[in-house]
């Protein structure tokens, strides 16, 4: 995933921070569509968007109780180090800029 520029085009960091908003309907209509327009133009973030709706198909057949407090504490241990290895993340999927 490189860097795009132009055009109103979103950079990689950008669009992978919106990843869930743009699932779950929650982005303006204008921010949706560029976030659309990058993904069918970056195969590396389009990647990381299989992988997004592979896991919460794949959570999604779980149900309360069924994850161990050892699974939960890795996968909060998970998610901490791939907050602090991307930056763009640390205000949340949802957060948005002042």
């Amino acid at each position: 995933m490189k860097r795009r520029r132009g055009g109103g085009a979103r950079t990689c960091e950008h669009v992978l921070a919106s990843l869930t908003d743009y699932l779950e309907g929650a982005l303006p209509p204008a921010r949706h569509r560029a976030v659309m327009r990058h993904l069918n133009a970056c195969p590396g973030c389009a990647r990381r968007l299989d992988q997004l709706r592979a896991t919460i198909a794949a959570l999604g057949c779980l149900r309360a109780g069924t994850l161990t407090p050892a699974v939960l504490a890795a996968l909060h241990a998970g998610f901490a180090r791939e907050r602090e290895r991307n930056p763009a993340r640390r205000r949340g999927a949802r957060g948005r800029r002042p």
